[in-house]
This record gives structure tokens, C-alpha cells and sequence, in this order.
């Protein structure tokens, strides 16, 4: 009797990628409309109270006291750190964030956020304590927001397709601290008195840009390109 045997073949080895990890959609949904709802409440507080108050002279705080309206300042400062929240997340999502400065100046000014819409300010020159954690919390938001822009450019340095984005944000960082520094110093009677006057607008100013800067950094999970995974290698096999 003949026997016949089977030829044995062998299949080459396969390579398999592993597709990375994809960003957060959820994030960057969150941030926007954090940003948005934050500027349209500040809007419709600075028309309904135009001739209520100044633009020019009067701060932002004051807002809490226009009838009927004064809620939308402490929701416009939720939805803010709302915004960082989402910032945050998508940072997280595309392993921007890590567990150093940059997440330290985004906590705190999601915090400051929060404490300067719960705390709220007075009336005149004499400070409350409520009036002083309301001061120093948006300080430290208008402070660490810039701080953290200028973080997450410094990590694209390198990537080639980012560069134009990095120089934005580069610049928005230096106008943003520029502003910065001329509504402290108008605060804080460093100034001459004819620039004094525009405390009010350079900091409704700096509102806007840092606004700006959340968007522009919460944008960035849908402009990365995360880096591909290395191929994995599955032995052959033999087919009978």
C-alpha cells in the first residue's frame, strides 16, 4: 500500500500594528463650550449693564451686583473652569499633561476659577474676606493660564507639523502677559492716572485673551498626530 503524505507549508510570520490611542472628542467638547458659555454670559452682562457701568474704569467683579443678571458673572467663571477641566483632559488623553508644572498651573487655575465665583467681592474699598479670596483667586487664573500656554508650546518644541501652532500660541502667550502686565500695574497705582482709567478695559482685555488661550490649547488633542505603535511580531506556523 502507498502512502501519500501531505506537503507541510509555512506561513510567513504576520505583523500586526497596534493602532495608538485616539483623543479625547469628550475633552474638547467640554473645553469649547466651557469657553463659549463663559464669553457669551460675559457678553450679555457687559451689554446689559452698558450704561450701568464703565467698561473703561470699572473691574469685571462688579458685575455680580447688576440686578437680576449678576448670577451670569459667577456662571461665566463655572463655565471657565469648566474649560480647564476639559483642557486638562485632553492633555491627558494625548500624554501632554504629565504630573508636573503644567498640571499644577491648570489645577490652580481651575480652582481660582471656582473660588472667585463662590467668593464674591464688595462694594467700594473696604475688603471683606470674601471679597480678598475673590481677588487673589482671579489673580492666580490670570496668572497660571498664560503660565500653562507657554508649558504646552515648550513640549511641541521639535514637532515639525506643530510649528505653526506653537508660534500662535507663543505669541497669544506674549501679548496675553503684556496686557497682564499693564492691568496689575493700572491696578495697583503704578501707572499715571490717565492709564489708571483703563483698569476696567485691560482687564475685560485679558478676560478675552485667556479665553483665547484655553481654546487654542484644548484644540490641540485634534491636531495631534500620536506617534504609531511599533509593529508586533506573531510567530509562524505551520499548516499540514
Amino acid at each position: 500500500m502507498t502512502t501519500y503524505l501531505e506537503p507541510t507549508q509555512e506561513r510567513a510570520p504576520l505583523r500586526v500594528r497596534i493602532a495608538a490611542p485616539s483623543p479625547s472628542v469628550f475633552a474638547v467638547r467640554l473645553g469649547l463650550a466651557g469657553i463659549v458659555l463663559s464669553a457669551l454670559f460675559m457678553t450679555n452682562l457687559t451689554v446689559t449693564a452698558w450704561d450701568r457701568m464703565s467698561i473703561l474704569n470699572t473691574t469685571m467683579s462688579d458685575y455680580v451686583f447688576v440686578p437680576k443678571v449678576g448670577w451670569m458673572f459667577e456662571a461665566a467663571l463655572m463655565c471657565m473652569a469648566v474649560a480647564g477641566i476639559g483642557v486638562m483632559a485632553g492633555l491627558a488623553a494625548i500624554r501632554l499633561l504629565g504630573s508636573g508644572l503644567l498640571r499644577f498651573a491648570l489645577g490652580l487655575a481651575v480652582l481660582g476659577s471656582l473660588l472667585a465665583a463662590v467668593f464674591r467681592t464688595d462694594l467700594g474699598e473696604s475688603l471683606s474676606t470674601s471679597a480678598q479670596i475673590h481677588r487673589y483667586a482671579a489673580g492666580v487664573v490670570f496668572f497660571c493660564v498664560p503660565i500653562a500656554a507657554f508649558l504646552v508650546a515648550r513640549q511641541l518644541t521639535g514637532v515639525g507639523y506643530q510649528a505653526r501652532y506653537r508660534k500662535w500660541l507663543y505669541a497669544n502667550v506674549i501679548v496675553t502677559s503684556a496686557v497682564l502686565a499693564l492691568f496689575m500695574t493700572s491696578h495697583f497705582g503704578v501707572m499715571p492716572e490717565m492709564l489708571r482709567e483703563l483698569n476696567g478695559l485691560f482687564q475685560r482685555m485679558l478676560f478675552v485673551l485667556e479665553l483665547i488661550l484655553l481654546g487654542q490649547i484644548v484644540l490641540l488633542p485634534l491636531r495631534f498626530r500620536a506617534p504609531a505603535a511599533a509593529p508586533v511580531r506573531i510567530p509562524a506556523q505551520r499548516v499540514r
